[in-house]
């Protein structure tokens, strides 16, 4: 879907339905705990940083063919500007995953996207108003995969077992809402769960 057709698909729909909800429920305990993001950051890090470009369809033919782990990442255009800083723009995670099984060749950054996301990103937008919601995740990644502006971060790592921690450790503490495996007891999709409630 072109930019055009997608503007026209938004100044279509955008006053006559309503799309289905994407909660973000983050692991609250581990993102407050300042220790151990900076020893997650220190000890994943050491020898890469990430790397992001935007998420199109052609994208994976210029990704590296190499293993690591990567995320789909929202960043709506609203910026904010401060009086002292760099304005800050607003990013949501929608979906972390790796690339780099054991014994697996193959199965890299690049040819991941090219698989499994090339097909979906930069879809037709039309599919956020389907009155159904998504219950498999090819319905859930033809679904959001097609959000704008849309960015794709990945971070090479060459240990199949550093590859598995980091996007299972990425996974508890964000909860993308596109991942189904891998999030806590807490983290299961599902009706969003007031911040406060009457009792009694």
């Amino acid at each position: 879907m072109n930019d055009q057709e997608f503007n026209e698909a938004l100044h279509k729909f955008s006053e006559e339905s309503v799309t289905h909800a994407l909660h973000f429920r983050p692991s609250l305990e581990r993102l407050m705990d300042t220790d151990h993001c900076q020893k997650l950051a220190r000890i994943f890090h050491r020898t890469a940083k990430w790397e992001r470009a935007n998420a199109v369809d052609t994208l994976g033919s210029s990704l590296p063919d190499a293993r690591g782990v990567y995320m789909f990442v929202w960043r709506p255009a609203l910026v904010l500007p401060f009086e002292a800083g760099p304005p800050e723009r607003f990013s949501w995670v929608l979906y972390v995953g790796k690339a780099g099984r054991e014994g697996g060749n193959d199965d890299t950054i690049k040819n991941r996207y090219l698989r499994e996301y090339g097909r979906f990103v930069g879809g037709d937008v039309t599919a956020l108003w389907n009155r159904d919601p998504p219950r498999y995740r090819e319905e859930r990644l033809a679904r959001y995969l097609t959000l704008r502006p849309l960015e794709y971060w990945f971070l090479l790592l060459n240990d199949p077992q550093d590859i598995h921690l980091l996007e299972r450790k990425l996974i508890l503490m964000l909860s993308p809402p596109l991942n189904t495996q891998g999030k806590g007891p807490h983290l299961t999709a599902g009706a969003p769960i007031p911040a406060f409630e009457e009792t009694g």
